[in-house]
């Protein structure tokens, strides 16, 4: 009776996801197409008799062939790319050695475990398999990290380029990689304080030097000539761009780049040609008005494709017309609500493959033709976490108290009770980031816990245009938290949120933004947790000028979105939680990464030791080992189980 496994199966009630399976390993890590787009490569993962194996399978486009399974083993895997037709690269993280002692490296005392990083080259049919750089055992043993490709070099199958560390030089090495043998040769070594290169047709042609704390120097050399210049200066937010020149990368014209810029007078960035000989800029390429662009789509030819902004969700400018009309075809067929991301094609652009996630889809890879105009499956990314388990969210457009158009996004649990829910608050961090429209892990772990939750694009949020990020220069302390209340009154006024029953949660600036809401409002808040936030503002900027010097470029725009510690005194003490902690009565939770450059742990140390003077307490923990941001499982399954577990003892 087949018929009743099915119908119990579907009776049974979805239940919320757990952080373990938030946090599982994508049974799916990646997918690529061959520039021919004859082939398909999906690396998987998957568990047999309680080992787990990672395994590439190679696959015919037109499905006329069976399917290559290649076991690369007890491995995490990352990606898959193709290097050419013929050869296939897998980048594979190794946390422990064939005799099963950990990879790592001691730090004050404590081991933290931190992997091997290999690519792993394999033919078409699996054959010839061989790690990059297996014949040079010396640079095997003492590299941690392998696997940094600069350039696949679509015009030579032979090699690619990869960058890899001297130790003798105290500089990346910017390496020469045979695919078919994992022959080495240098091409050149960077200075003591470079980050990466930018090449065009294999060669170098920008160089990233950058100092500790994110000031970046950009040196170019055109065509012809022999030394490195510096273009400019630039500072690097906190997803690693550079927001005033974002290299999109290369044009077919010798020396020319696609940049993403804002000028003085434009509202949101565009994307422009710049030609590294004369160092002019020239005509706009792509702008879309009061949205930033976020990235430019350019295929092995060095063609651009498309640009990519947001509004909600994630949308395209197609150069080619005919395309655009296939990707809204391709969009309708997920029933415009999930965010669409252009992941590889083919040289031809008759075969795409696409990652769909949103925010009750964590993620699928799925391949589109042109010519048959049909959407097929390649691999669902995390099969255990159905539509029916995820919290469902909606876009929400309200005014501030002056009358400013803000927008913000609302998730609600799956069976949720009848009547005003829970709410948790969470404002990003950057401040120039912003939230969206789409799969959030934070999101769905403290819905989980049957509470709303709120995220709210602020003034001085990014992405939105230029005046609205600038609406929030030195005004963190007042209109910034004003939004985040207006958007709070506004779920409440809808009869959505319990008001008695509201707790507020962030990193970095969302941190802050937690702190400075206990300290405006104290019978707003049950519960305000910290992650990695700044509490004392004066300190933070002596800190950045300490660091970074008075001249540097962290330094001025800190200066502009903060305050000045000498004309802006007041303000900056005033929009300090750490010297206002005698006004908090809402309960706080401080956690902080022992090793955070970005905002140093002592700034949580700080509020902690305010909070105890004041005879009001908190909670403090310190993640050993861990930075800013690119924390390991380990550490976020400790930040979102205490974090769930504090609130959840005050709302």
């Amino acid at each position: 009776m087949p018929w009743l496994s099915v119908t119990l199966a579907q009776a049974a009630e979805p239940t919320p996801p757990t952080v373990e399976e938030l946090l599982r390993s994508a049974s799916v890590s990646d997918a690529a197409l061959s520039p021919d787009g004859e082939r398909v490569a999906i690396l998987r993962e998957q568990t047999e008799g309680g080992k787990r194996k990672a395994i590439v399978v190679l696959t015919k486009a037109d499905g006329s062939a069976a399917p290559v399974r290649v076991v690369i083993g007890d491995h995490d895997v990352k990606t898959v790319e193709w290097a050419s037709n013929e050869r296939l690269l897998v980048t594979i993280s190794m946390w422990k050695s064939a005799s099963g002692e950990p990879y790592g490296f001691s730090f004050y005392g404590f081991f933290l475990p931190y992997p091997l990083r290999r690519i792993i080259a394999i033919g078409v049919d699996g054959s010839n398999p061989l790690m990059l750089f297996a014949d040079q055992a010396k640079v095997l043993k003492s590299q941690f990290d392998l696997s940094r490709v600069v350039d696949y070099m679509w015009d030579d199958p032979q090699h690619i380029l990869m960058q890899i560390w001297s130790g003798r030089h105290e500089a990346w090495s910017l390496q020469k990689v045979d695919v078919h043998t994992g022959k080495s040769e240098q091409m050149e070594l960077g200075t003591t304080s470079t980050d990466f290169w930018m090449t065009q047709r294999g060669v170098p042609m920008m160089r990233f030097d950058s100092t500790t704390r994110g000031t970046v120097s950009i040196q170019g050399r055109a065509p012809g000539e022999t030394a490195w210049k510096l273009i400019r200066k630039a500072r690097r937010d906190e997803l690693d761009k550079l927001p005033d020149f974002d290299v999109a990368g290369p044009t077919p014209a010798p020396g020319v780049f696609l940049v993403a810029q804002a000028r003085e007078g434009e509202d949101a960035r565009v994307l422009r040609t710049f030609d590294i000989a004369t160092l002019q800029f020239g005509e706009v390429v792509a702008q879309r008005p009061s949205r930033d662009i976020e990235e430019a789509i350019i295929d092995e030819d060095l063609k651009l494709l498309a640009t990519a902004y947001r509004e909600d969700r994630l949308e395209y400018q197609f150069v080619d017309p005919k395309l655009a009309a296939h990707f809204r075809g391709v969009n309708s067929y997920f029933g415009n609500t999930c965010n669409v991301r252009l992941y590889d094609m083919n040289l031809a652009h008759t075969r795409f493959i696409f990652n769909v996630t949103g925010p009750k889809d964590a993620g699928a890879f799925y391949m589109y033709d042109t010519g048959k105009r049909a959407v097929e499956a390649i691999g669902d990314r995390f099969p255990w976490l159905p539509p029916e388990r995820l919290a469902g969210m909606e876009a929400l457009k309200l005014k501030a108290r002056d009358g400013t158009a803000l927008s913000a996004y609302l998730s609600t649990p799956i069976k949720a009770a009848k009547g005003p829910l829970p709410m948790l608050v969470m404002p990003h961090g950057g401040p120039e980031l912003r939230d969206k429209y789409d799969y959030d892990f934070m999101v769905q772990a403290f819905a989980a816990q049957g509470w709303l939750v709120l995220q709210p694009n602020f003034r001085g949020s990014g992405g939105l245009g230029r005046a609205f990020a600038d609406a929030g220069r030195k005004r963190w302390a007042d209109l910034m938290q004003e939004d985040v209340e207006d958007a709070v009154a506004h779920v409440v006024a809808l009869g959505r949120a319990d008001p008695k029953r509201l707790a507020i949660l962030g990193s970095s600036y969302g941190g802050y933004a937690a702190l400075m809401g206990a300290v405006r409002k104290p019978d707003l808040y049950k519960a305000a947790v910290s992650i990695a936030g700044p509490s004392d503002l004066l300190t933070l900027m002596a800190t950045v000028r300490r660091e970074e010097g008075a001249d540097s470029l962290s330094y001025a725009y800190w200066l502009k979105t903060i305050g000045d510690p000498r004309a802006d005194e007041a303000l900056l003490i005033r929009g300090s939680p750490a010297r206002r902690a005698g006004e908090i009565t809402t309960p706080v939770l401080l956690m902080h990464g022992t090793e955070d450059s970005t905002v140093r742990p002592s700034q949580s140390k700080t509020m902690a030791d305010a909070m105890f003077a004041a005879g009001k307490g908190c909670e403090h923990v310190l993640l050993k080992g861990e930075g800013h941001t690119g924390w390991q499982d380990s550490t976020w399954t400790t930040v979102v189980t205490q974090s769930a577990k504090f609130i959840s003892k005050y709302i």
